[in-house]
């Protein structure tokens, strides 16, 4: 009794409680800004998250996932085994008509899973840290990783690569905690080599942005064995975590040819790797992001000064380990940046942004245990003045981010679909109706559920597939598309019978100028159409077009 008692009260002792708060703060978060950017099948939220979710029911009914990019497959069957577990005692094809009529509240259960593993992960990290370093501050740099861009933040509220790949990103960084625990790595070389590796391959299987985060540990690897266990390791965690898409190996391994060669976005441009006359502007753009950029200075300051001290072989001594995964994880964020620079976008550096959270502990770190008291208490109140300008600088950041996504929301939600009920309605790329939510994902996967999807979305709403194809294209779910036409979920339709079964059109997209190129081939020119057909546009909102003939969308207009 003595002893449980004992136990319960090391477990809600204060410093666990403070580990406890960000995880917390984490968590609520990212539901905020769930709330705030609102249901998934808003034209900002549906892609990729109805593409996870049509291939999850794709491994669920025992079929290979048809959406292969990145591969995703750890998140697709992440998905298909929460819906499982959330449907117990249901036969699948059961399971599967109850989630194409509510797509939402599955999304909604699965992204609930992974948050709760993310935040829960994160307390695991300040709490090994608390351990380890017998400080509050280390735990505090690493717990707020996944704080320091409002881009993992945003995209931690999705069904999609991006959220997995901030639990691996942390799942490397607690491997790398124990690894900082003296001794503990020499004595467990082959465990942390096999470990690292498994984490590895997990995260490449998520998303291939993951590859540049290999470096981190090799510098821990003195043998050559552990070289080779390494490389071994990863590769079979690849393949076990991949396993369910291993009867389309050949596509994916084709479109990673098409992405490498290309010099620009998806594979496209040149076949020069990379493009000669940007690429360095977009290694110096993405490296100046102050996230990146200030633990990067703190890191070569750290190195340079404990180099040129009396010893400058900084890989020995007790400061070792630390140098070693220092090093290891600044490497990867250059490596990132420069994989990254193909195709420039933000959400491909949340690994390595996380990863910034690691630098600056380990900076502090090094440094806490080298100087004298003196010169240590300056540097913790340094350090608690950093922590304190990153919570308030990120805390109006996220404010901002999600006042952003609710403009959107309110935006896109201004214009009721279901006030054009008696229209044919006819969506486009991207559209917020929850029927081209569902054509979009089911094209993604496969036109599996076809078939089931003639009987849930209404007769009246079609697709008019309007997506720009290249010809050296190599994705199904895009060649699928690859002709213009308006469809339904049983494929492409006369187009000419919906203006004389009808009373009146509606048009709904994001994308105009595609739109109204490939408009002719089946009706008549915008022009034409307003002129003759007395088509409006004054529903058009801040980012989707609303072309109609219907005379309602008049009260709409401001």
């Amino acid at each position: 009794m003595i002893k449980e008692m004992s136990d319960k009260k090391l477990i809600l002792n204060w410093p666990n409680l403070y580990l406890l708060v960000f995880p917390v703060i984490f968590f609520f978060t990212i539901f905020w800004l769930r709330e705030a950017s609102g249901p998934y099948w808003l034209h900002f939220n549906l892609d990729p998250t109805y593409s996870y979710f049509f291939n999850s029911l794709n491994l669920l009914n025992g079929m290979a996932p048809s959406h292969i990019d990145h591969p995703g497959t750890p998140v697709q069957f992440l998905g298909a085994l929460i819906i499982k577990i959330a449907s117990l005692g249901s036969g699948v094809d059961q399971i599967t008509d109850t989630a194409l009529r509510d797509p939402e509240k599955y999304i909604q259960l699965i992204s609930n899973v992974i948050i709760f593993l993310n935040s829960l992960i994160l307390f695991i990290i300040g709490i090994v840290a608390h351990k380890i370093f017998g400080n509050l501050i280390s735990p505090t740099f690493l717990q707020l990783s996944p704080f320091l861009s409002t881009l993992i933040l945003r995209h931690g509220a999705h069904f999609k690569p991006e959220i997995v790949l901030v639990f691996a990103t942390l799942a490397l960084i607690l491997l790398s905690l124990y690894a900082l625990k003296p001794g503990l790595f020499d004595k467990n070389q082959k465990k942390f080599v096999f470990c690292y590796g498994l984490i590895a391959g997990f995260g490449v299987a998520t998303k291939i942005i993951f590859i540049p985060l290999l470096v981190l540990p090799i510098l821990l690897f003195i043998k050559k064995s552990n070289f080779f266990l390494y490389a071994l390791t990863i590769i079979f965690s690849f393949l076990f975590f991949t396993l369910p898409m291993i009867e389309v190996y050949d596509r994916f391994f084709q479109f990673v040819e098409r992405l490498f060669w290309g010099s620009e976005s998806y594979g496209a441009g040149a076949k020069t790797i990379i493009d000669y006359q940007n690429y360095l502007a977009y290694v110096y753009q993405l490296f100046m992001r102050p996230v990146l950029l200030i633990p990067f200075i703190f890191s070569l300051f750290t190195f340079s000064k404990f180099y040129f001290s009396e010893s400058k072989n900084i890989l020995s001594g007790e400061n070792k380990t630390f140098f070693q995964i220092l090093i290891g994880a600044n490497c990867a964020q250059l490596f990132l940046i420069l994989f990254v620079a193909k195709n420039p976008s933000g959400q491909y550096l949340i690994p390595g942004i996380i990863l910034s959270g690691l630098t600056i502990m380990i900076n502090f770190q090094i440094w806490h245990k080298t100087i004298n008291q003196r010169l240590r208490t300056r540097l913790n109140f340094f350090a608690i003045l950093l922590i304190t300008i990153i919570i308030i600088e990120q805390s109006f950041s996220t404010y901002k981010s999600g006042k952003e996504l609710r403009e959107l929301h309110t935006e896109a939600m201004k214009i009721n679909n279901e006030e054009f009920s008696s229209c044919a309605r006819i969506y486009h790329t991207w559209a917020s109706s929850k029927s081209f939510a569902l054509y979009w994902g089911d094209n993604s996967g496969g036109q599996s559920f076809a078939s089931q999807l003639s009987g849930i979305i209404p007769k009246n709403d079609f697709w008019f597939t309007i997506h720009e194809v290249s010809e050296k294209e190599v994705r199904d779910f895009l060649l699928r598309i690859k002709k213009p036409g308006i469809r339904n979920s049983e494929g492409y339709i006369d187009h000419s019978k919906i203006e004389e079964n009808y009373p009146c059109i509606y048009f709904r997209g994001t994308d105009r100028g595609q739109f109204f190129k490939n408009l002719p081939q089946f009706f008549s020119s915008e022009e034409i159409m307003i002129s003759e057909k007395k088509f409006n546009q004054t529903c058009i909102g801040k980012d989707e077009n609303v072309f109609t003939d219907f005379k309602t969308c008049e009260r709409n207009k401001e």
